[in-house]
């Protein structure tokens, strides 16, 4: 939330109000919230001019009942943190953070994975020079903003040209936790998670992606994929059917719709991680 005070008088101010806190997330564990974001437009010239009483944050015991009275319990806490934002961007390291981030992404960008565009093979040491040094330009941005999922989400790029599994999927947690109105984002949290066979987490950003674009049959196949590897068997017959409803020509809908019946006839084995499917 956003908004702007004056005084008579005084310079004009841009007020922007944020949350900081702590949450439990089933899925992901403890979590800051809005911490990195907060201390990024501090660093780039934003100010906090006060702190208000924020509240508790509670979690329904049972996500399936829909009673008045259900049973929650507490699951994180917040503040409020009101920053005037009229000086953001204009101070000496708000400057180096985008140069940073610019010269970080022109050396990785031409050798990232993007569906329907080319891309740079990797597969020389100039390349991995570039994604290096472009990598370590990233981090740089990050120390001036750690709030910056953008930046977290081009190094889980980096990483995945690199086929280092575990460092993408490091990078894209932490831009999805950065940058959760994002399907993209979601998406590719979900895939590194598949190959690491950490099917809860998969799942978990699945659905979240799902939920942001409804109408997005891609995303709803994802999370059929999600939850067949999670050995959700039944309820993921049940999104593959949905997802080709709404896309009945989609290959692979319909070979995961097939793929799903071979598991639950025995026919397949059940897989654990997105390799397994290639086995």
């Amino acid at each position: 939330m956003s908004g702007e005070a004056e005084s008579q008088g005084e310079p004009k101010q841009k007020l922007w109000e944020f949350r900081v806190g702590v949450r439990v997330d089933l899925d992901e564990g403890l979590l800051s919230t809005g911490m990195e974001e907060v201390n990024g437009l501090i660093n780039r010239g934003g100010k906090v001019v006060s702190l208000e009483g924020g509240g508790a944050i509670l979690r329904n015991l049972n996500k399936d009942d829909t009673s008045e009275n259900p049973r929650m319990t507490l699951s994180g806490c917040d503040v409020k943190v009101i920053i005037d934002m009229s000086e953001f961007g204009s101070n000496a390291a708000s400057l180096e953070h985008d140069r940073l981030y610019q010269e970080g992404l022109d050396l990785i960008n031409p050798y990232m994975h993007i569906v329907g565009r080319d891309h740079q093979s990797a597969d020389t040491e100039k390349a991995h020079d570039e994604l290096s040094r472009g990598k370590d330009l990233l981090q740089q941005v990050l120390k001036i903003n750690p709030g910056n999922g953008s930046a977290w989400w081009i190094i889980g790029k980096a990483e995945q040209v690199l086929k280092d599994t575990e460092a993408a999927c490091d990078a894209f947690r932490k831009a999805y936790q950065l940058k959760n109105d994002n399907a993209d984002t979601a998406r590719e949290y979900m895939f590194e998670c598949l190959k690491l066979g950490r099917t809860k987490q998969a799942i978990a950003a699945a659905r979240h992606a799902r939920e942001l674009k409804l109408n997005d049959m891609g995303l709803v196949a994802n999370l059929g994929l999600a939850l067949m590897i999670g050995g959700e068997l039944e309820e993921a017959a049940e999104t593959i059917e949905v997802a080709l409803a709404g896309a009945p020509d989609d290959p692979i809908s319909q070979k995961l719709k097939q793929r799903i019946a071979d598991i639950r006839a025995g026919i397949k084995p059940q897989p654990h991680n997105l390799g397994d499917l290639n086995a």
